[in-house]
């Protein structure tokens, strides 16, 4: 660890604590501690502090209360994670309409902290606590240190959320990043003129860490392996935000010459999930988080595919309490050779959205598809495209919208429709339209697909 590192983690991560009210500094060292638990320790704890949020919750917050005793059941139903399915999934709809009855009566007003999540009409207001916010951060300092990033190193960091890059104008913001040396650049609008600045600027920064939006490294690292620059050398690179597949791993590693450390948060909850140095999956930080996956209600085995439930540990302010992210991953039962005992999630596979729904002739019924964002990418491989994204409009319409790349011909239309029909199905309709750029969702991210049907839920 660089000496200012050492000074950023030991002395001033303290003293801006103090002069916040928050707990970061303390926190991170507890849970740099319990990741060395058994497993069977692990859940212990994790039960012990669910039972504590269910109680809180069914006593000093109206919507459970009211939830609790029309499905007829106590906080002593709910001792353990598996008794979480005697209670019903709290939907982002659900959130708006119960705001004011979501908000703790037992908790004070003026130590609520408000957020917004999710891109334009998606968007989901909600209230954290400043202890729930030093635990998510805690949570997240522990899983850049297993990508051996230390607060003070020099992070070159790719960001396209306006919600964000509005906050980082802010004084107290720009002196915050300065101080923990982040240069922060806007990703919103990623063309050929944008991605030469920023290698520049990587070029004559030479971060320690390269950190952002999966998409926008990806992006970066192509463009770089493309001009034939190869002296960036960070000591790691942290992706997070988006789905990092295969080929965007590969990419990037080859394109800066070191590892890749995936990251799953939310801004819900926080710090959800992270690799460590063994990438055998994703450590789910189990002391702030309960975390189920389902499909049509029921729980799924390990390595099926599940929508993620998300029960909140640590928010006394607003508890959120089998909420429905609109994420789809996939549960792991292995045991991490790292020796932490915290459980392992096999894999992220983006949101539900990144999901088609087709109808399986065998089973007779609607399956899920995807992630699409591999499909397109082996697309890209068998048609010169720059870039692409479907979109399911019914179940048997789809609809390419793609970049063309200057080696495209009026050929590789129908050879784009005949590949996309040998994985949907010969029975739909695919069209394809052609743009000169495929603009990032309002979020700043960059879907591969965008479904108007959940597969997860027919």
């Amino acid at each position: 660890m660089s000496v200012y590192a050492s000074v950023m983690e030991n002395v001033i991560l303290p003293i801006y604590d103090l002069a916040r009210d928050t707990s970061r500094f303390k926190h991170v060292q507890i849970l740099n501690r319990s990741q060395w638990l058994s497993p069977r320790d692990l859940e212990r704890l994790q039960n012990r502090q669910l039972r504590v949020i269910i109680k809180h919750a069914y006593e000093t917050v109206p919507y459970y209360n009211r939830i609790f005793r029309k499905i007829g059941i106590t906080p002593g139903d709910v001792r353990c994670v598996e008794d979480l399915s005697k209670l019903p999934v709290l939907t982002k709809e659900d959130v708006r309409a119960n705001y004011a009855d979501l908000v703790s009566r037992g908790f004070p007003a003026k130590r609520l902290v408000s957020y917004t999540s999710g891109g334009s009409g998606d968007q989901l207001r909600f209230f954290v606590t400043k202890d729930q916010l030093s635990w998510e951060i805690a949570a997240e300092f522990r899983a850049y240190g297993w990508a051996d990033y230390r607060l003070g190193d020099t992070c070159f960091l790719f960001w396209g959320s306006p919600i964000d890059l509005g906050k980082y104008k802010s004084f107290q913001k720009r002196f915050s990043m300065k101080l923990e040396r982040v240069l922060i650049i806007d990703t919103f609008t990623l063309t050929k003129e944008a991605l030469n600045r920023q290698a520049a600027l990587l070029v004559s920064h030479n971060p320690h860490v390269v950190r952002g939006y999966a998409s926008s490294v990806y992006l970066m690292a192509k463009h770089l392996i493309e001009i034939g620059l190869n002296s960036v050398r960070p000591k790691t690179v942290i992706t997070t935000a988006e789905s990092l597949s295969g080929s965007m791993r590969a990419t990037i590693e080859e394109a800066f010459g070191c590892q890749v450390f995936d990251y799953y948060g939310s801004r819900e909850v926080g710090g959800l999930a992270a690799e460590c140095p063994e990438h055998s999956g994703y450590h789910i930080s189990a002391e702030n988080v309960a975390m189920e996956f389902v499909k049509d209600g029921e729980r799924v085995s390990p390595g099926e595919k599940g929508m993620v439930l998300l029960t909140s540990l640590r928010n006394f302010g607003m508890p959120l309490i089998r909420y429905q992210i609109g994420d789809v991953g996939i549960l792991s039962d292995d045991v991490c050779s790292c020796g932490r005992g915290l459980p392992l999630m096999r894999q992220i596979q983006g949101r539900v959205s990144d999901f088609v729904a087709i109808y399986n002739d065998q089973l007779k019924q609607i399956v899920p598809v995807g992630p699409i964002y591999i499909i397109l990418n082996n697309a890209m491989i068998h048609v010169p495209l720059r870039s692409v994204r479907l979109f399911q409009e019914s179940l048997n319409k789809f609809v390419v919208k793609a970049v063309k790349d200057e080696n495209f011909s009026d050929k590789d239309t129908d050879k784009l429709i005949e590949y996309m029909r040998s994985y949907l199905g010969s029975n739909v309709e695919v069209t394809v339209e052609f743009a000169d750029f495929l603009p990032p969702a309002p979020s700043g991210k960059r879907p591969a697909c965008i479904s108007r049907i959940n597969p997860f839920e027919q």
